[in-house]
């Protein structure tokens, strides 16, 4: 079972229908979600820990991880 929907996800991915959910906080995001992208990024600037930033803002660890990669990427 697990073989044939590796090979069906292998099929969609050619046609381009398999993408994977699509990333929320980014730069060109819109509304309340923008205004936390940026909040993290601002305290990235200011060297605040992964931490910190998790218990002010509220998100994910691995979502403020995710947008350090890209903020360090951009530089």
């Amino acid at each position: 079972m697990r073989t044939a929907q590796r090979e069906g996800i292998e099929i969609a991915k050619k046609r381009g229908a398999f993408r994977g959910k699509p990333k929320k906080y980014h730069a060109e995001a819109k509304g309340k979600d923008r205004l936390a992208y940026k909040e993290v990024v601002r305290l990235l600037g200011e060297n605040e820990s992964v931490m910190n930033i998790h218990r002010e803002t509220g998100l994910a660890r691995n979502t403020i991880y995710a947008i350090k990669k890209e903020f360090e990427s951009k530089k």
